[in-house]
């Protein structure tokens, strides 16, 4: 079987399984952003770069504040962002297959990247919830490392290099939550 059937088939269990498990989660925080930030809950303005630079909506819990001073954030809403709460809504674009569990992750349209870097490969793929890039550093690499590592992903694609990557990444995403990365 290819292994890119095999990963969807995958995305759309496990999918089903963190909707199933992070519910309780996703509604409290879906609630304190309420209270917190009001309305919209979900951010879903900017379109994102998917597979074949197809632009989709990336589902996100909305986390800044804009007024006429530009966007800023509360004290709630930036523990929410860095600790990558406000990501969890992402697994229903993976159940809806605009996005995979693990993959490179997803550029904004039009969003200014390094000239010539970009490899096509980066985009034979779904973008993921979880990449390569959060093992290395996460938001504190550079688009030049993080270009790179979407190189990396493909060119080593297998169950094995997804299953490293989402254990991986779990360190980070721990550190983020404590407040250390």
């Amino acid at each position: 079987m290819n292994y890119l059937i095999l990963k969807r088939i995958l995305d759309i269990i496990l999918s089903i399984i963190f909707i199933i498990l992070t519910l309780p989660l996703l509604l409290i925080i879906l609630l304190i952003t309420f209270f917190d930030l009001g309305r919209p809950l979900i951010d879903i303005r900017i379109p994102r770069e998917g597979k074949n630079k197809k632009p989709f909506y990336m589902y996100k819990i909305r986390t800044r504040i804009y007024d006429k001073n530009g966007s800023h954030y509360s004290k709630i809403s930036k523990f929410i962002d860095n600790t990558g709460l406000n990501e969890l809504p992402q697994l229903f674009n993976i159940l809806k297959g605009d996005m995979s569990i693990v993959g490179p992750r997803a550029f904004i349209c039009g969003e200014k990247l390094p000239k010539g870097k970009i490899s096509y490969k980066r985009y034979l793929v779904k973008p993921g919830l979880i990449s390569l890039t959060q093992v290395y550093g996460g938001r504190n690499i550079k688009y030049e490392q993080a270009l790179k590592c979407d190189i990396e992903y493909y060119d080593n694609l297998s169950l094995w290099f997804d299953i490293k990557i989402f254990f991986k990444s779990f360190k980070t995403i721990i550190k983020r939550f404590l407040g250390k990365g």
